[in-house]
Formats: structure tokens, C-alpha cells, sequence
């Protein structure tokens, strides 16, 4: 059982501008004393963010005991490289921590499947399409069939592919976000999410003619 984050903590949601700034000055206060090895400090950091980590984890893993093993994974490296962390070059502390999480998960996705576990990755999250008011059971049942086959037909990508294509069409990131969160160049995400869109269209360009 994971326990809530402490309310008095530093992920309190702030009430104001003021409050926003003061909060981030008492991360920063203790992301630099992490750095010079204290604790406390860390213990903070960790149950700080733990459930933003935990949440990214599980949307690309799907299962509590992968989400748990990169989430620990995640923490891991994120305190052995934090005297890498650049004040003036990141956005901040929790979004550098998310992107050394998708990296993670990406990574733990890749040794799974080398595994020869082969599971879908955040394809509960897919936008369904709005049904009908009173729709016929003949439309229900096109509908059902369009989206399973849809689903599986993301198997196909590979583990960075389906996270580039969650960002970009579920989480509808921007490419310069999606590049940042990940570590690449803009170039690289664009060509990832061609590559996705091409493989999917190949899959799913059968059914189209059925239909």
C-alpha cells in the first residue's frame, strides 16, 4: 500500500503566486541540499513526487509490479545523477524526474518484451469515439471490433514508438515537449511518430476496405 504524500509536504497545491513561488524555493532548497548528500532531503524529494512517478510509471507499464520496479528504477538514477541537475538550463525538478521516468519506462519496456511478455502499453487510455444516442446493436458491435483492432494493432510498435504516439495523440504534447521529456531531438520524435502512423496504417488499412 503506497501511502499519500505528507499534505505539509512540498507537493502541497499552492493558493497563490506567492505560494507557488514559495514552494518552488523550498524544492530547490532541497533538491541543493540533496546534492550535497543529505537525507532528509532525499526522503523529501522521494515522497514528494512519488505518486507523479508511480502514475507515469503504471500509465506506460499497466501492471502495479512494473509500475514498482520503475519507479524505484527511476529514483535510482535520478539521485546518483542529480549533481547534473541545472537550475537554469531545466523547467524544474519534477518534469527532469518524469523525463528520467518515461526513459525508464521505455527501457524496462524493451527488457519485458525481450522477455517475450508482450502487453499493451497505456492502450486503456485511447480516446473512444463518442457513440450515438440510442445506437443499433449492429453499430455497437462495428464500434467494438474497430477499437480492439486498433488496440492490437499497437503491439506492433515498438516500446519508444508507443510512448512517442501516447504523448503526442492521447496526452496531446507538443513535439518540442514530447522531445524534452524524452531526451532526443525534435527531429527524432517527428521521425518516430511517422514511423508509428506509417506501421499503424499498414495494420489497420484492411479493415478500412472491409468496412
Amino acid at each position: 500500500m503506497r501511502s499519500r504524500v505528507d499534505p505539509n509536504g512540498l507537493s502541497g497545491v499552492p493558493d497563490s503566486e506567492g505560494d507557488k513561488r514559495e514552494t518552488q524555493m523550498s524544492e530547490d532548497m532541497t533538491v541543493r541540499l540533496a546534492r550535497e548528500g543529505h537525507r532528509e532531503a532525499f526522503r523529501r524529494l522521494y515522497e514528494s513526487h512519488r505518486e507523479q512517478v508511480y502514475r507515469t510509471a503504471y500509465r506506460y507499464s499497466g501492471t502495479v509490479q512494473d509500475a514498482e520496479d520503475i519507479m524505484q528504477e527511476t529514483f535510482i538514477k535520478a539521485f546518483s545523477r542529480i549533481q547534473t541537475f541545472d537550475f537554469r538550463a531545466s523547467s524544474g525538478f519534477s518534469p527532469w524526474l518524469i523525463s528520467i521516468c518515461i526513459n525508464a519506462a521505455i527501457d524496462h519496456l524493451r527488457r519485458r518484451e525481450r522477455r517475450a511478455e508482450r502487453k499493451q502499453v497505456s492502450l486503456s487510455d485511447l480516446p473512444q469515439e463518442v457513440a450515438a444516442a440510442n445506437p443499433s446493436p449492429e453499430d455497437v458491435e462495428v464500434r467494438r471490433q474497430a477499437l480492439e483492432r486498433i488496440r492490437d494493432s499497437l503491439r506492433i510498435l515498438s516500446p519508444r514508438q508507443r510512448v512517442v504516439f501516447d504523448l503526442r495523440y492521447d496526452r496531446h504534447l507538443d513535439i518540442k515537449d514530447i522531445a524534452g521529456r524524452l531526451g532526443c531531438s525534435e527531429s527524432n520524435v517527428k521521425t518516430q511518430l511517422f514511423r508509428s502512423v506509417e506501421k499503424l496504417r499498414r495494420t489497420l488499412e484492411p479493415m478500412g476496405r472491409r468496412s
